[in-house]
C-alpha cells in the first residue's frame, strides 16, 4: 500500500482544561523493502499531553502492532491426538 494515507481527528473530552481540544493525526503509510514505514504526524496537541508522553504511547502501541503481527505470521501447530 504505498503512499497511502489516513486523516483523524481527536477530540479529548475532560474535566482538565489543558487536556482538552481537538487534535489532528496525519498517518502515512510507505511500502519499505518488504515491509511498511509509518510516520503520524500530529497537529494541535493539547498543553496538557506532552509530545515526550504522547511519543511514549506511540511506540508502545506499535510494538503491540508489530508482535501482533509477528504472531500472524507463525506457523500453528495442531494439537497432539
Amino acid at each position: 500500500m504505498p503512499n497511502e494515507q489516513v486523516v483523524e481527528l481527536d477530540e479529548f473530552e475532560t474535566n482538565d482544561p489543558a487536556s482538552r481540544g481537538e487534535m489532528r493525526i496525519t498517518i502515512t503509510l510507505t511500502d519499505v523493502n518488504g515491509g511498511t514505514d509509518l510516520l503520524a504526524a500530529h497537529d494541535g496537541l493539547p498543553s496538557g499531553l506532552s509530545s515526550a508522553d504522547n511519543e511514549a504511547r506511540w511506540k508502545m502501541a506499535l510494538a503491540k502492532l508489530r508482535a501482533a503481527g509477528r504472531e500472524s505470521h507463525q506457523p500453528r501447530r495442531r494439537p497432539a491426538a
